[in-house]
């Protein structure tokens, strides 16, 4: 298959702790283009190469490879599982592929809107169409597994409702709620809505206290309907109840157990076990449901069961672990059940290189 011309208007490096730097970019966002038009710029169905699903190590599965094709990634970041077993990830091109029970890559469709940046995350809404942050435009977009548009949730602005930088999302299925965060202007907070995007709830703000926030790059609901929040320039998690009750807070900056470097994402195993994504220590961190701290998994490096700048993950309904791989510019899974046994070997932790970007 022929790949699409992509054009890139801003290249972000990725730049070492050591560097002490976060590179901020939060200038407003434009008002948001009319959502009754289908973003579909491409959009093909197949099986891809041979390469696209690498073979299985110490239960971690690779799937894609660095490329603009079907299968290819650039730097994936918002991923999703769905409920045939296969899963959907966007990657910095803003291109959107879709992908079945054996990683096999078969649409791919692009945001028609991504000149100011690309989406950072992606969920499943009760109705089966996703919901995608579209940060660097301010809103919240329902829409088709096949790329149409259905509605769009709220637009660039400061008040309840609006958003200035939407970053993450996370749908609670059985209780038929959505809560998405976002950062910049220091309007660091939490915004809950019902499935049809009615604004419910607002709570959070700037800063480093308890309950506060500085970019809230991931969200999870457990099985008990509470918020757990990657609050990761604070290095640590933040845990809600439903109404944004402060429930507790975990973790701070290191690279030891339980220490945390720009966690970016998390998601919730059926146990309610904790699975962090920490883009700065190249690892998936583990948690049990009281918070207290479990285990890694992985480490910095480019082989099977190692990351580079993780930025996403989620757990899917069979309690498959998948993550976006992001600089390794691939998606590894691992069966959770065969990790819960043991036999997936822990790494070294992470040494604290990296460090996150906000673009």
């Amino acid at each position: 298959m022929t790949s699409p011309a992509f054009r890139v208007l801003v290249v972000l490096g990725f730049v070492t702790a050591g560097a002490a730097a976060l590179l901020w970019w939060a200038p407003g966002a434009p008002e948001a283009q009319d959502p009754g038009v289908a973003q579909v710029v491409e959009r093909d169905t197949g099986v891809d190469s041979d390469r696209t699903v690498a073979p299985a190590r110490d239960g971690w599965t690779g799937i894609g490879h660095e490329g603009l094709d079907l299968g290819g990634f650039f730097q994936p970041r918002g991923i999703a599982g769905l409920p045939d077993g296969g899963f959907i990830v966007v990657d910095r091109k803003a291109r959107v592929q879709r992908f079945d029970a054996r990683g096999r890559a078969v649409s791919v469709w692009s945001m028609s809107d991504h000149a100011l940046g690309n989406p950072k995350d992606i969920d499943l809404l009760p109705n089966g169409n996703l919901l995608v942050v579209d940060t660097h435009y301010g809103r919240v977009l329902e829409m088709t597994l096949d790329g149409a548009i259905a509605r769009q949730w709220g637009d660039s602005g400061l008040e309840p409702g609006r958003f200035t930088h939407p970053i993450a999302v996370a749908v609670d299925l059985k209780r038929r709620v959505a809560y998405v965060a976002e950062y910049g202007a220091y309007n660091d907070r939490i915004q809950k809505f019902d499935a049809a995007g009615v604004l419910l709830k607002v709570w959070g703000a700037f800063g480093d206290q308890p309950g506060q926030m500085r970019r809230p790059s991931g969200l999870a609901v457990d099985p008990q309907g509470d918020l757990w929040v990657a609050d990761s320039v604070n290095h640590r998690l933040q845990k809600f109840d439903p109404e944004g009750r402060l429930l507790g807070v975990y973790g701070e900056m290191g690279d030891g157990p339980g220490q945390l470097r720009f966690p970016y994402d998390l998601d919730c195993d059926s146990k309610g076990r904790i699975y962090v994504a920490e883009f700065g220590n190249h690892r998936v961190s583990v948690y049990n449901a009281d918070g207290t701290f479990a285990r890694h998994l992985g480490g910095p490096g480019d082989a099977l069961g190692r990351f580079h700048c993780p930025w996403s993950l989620a757990v899917d309904d069979a309690d498959r672990l998948l993550v976006s791989d992001t600089a390794n510019h691939r998606v590894q899974t691992l069966d959770l059940s065969k990790a819960a046994d043991g036999r997936v070997a822990k790494a070294p932790a992470a040494n604290g290189a990296g460090a996150a970007h906000a673009r």
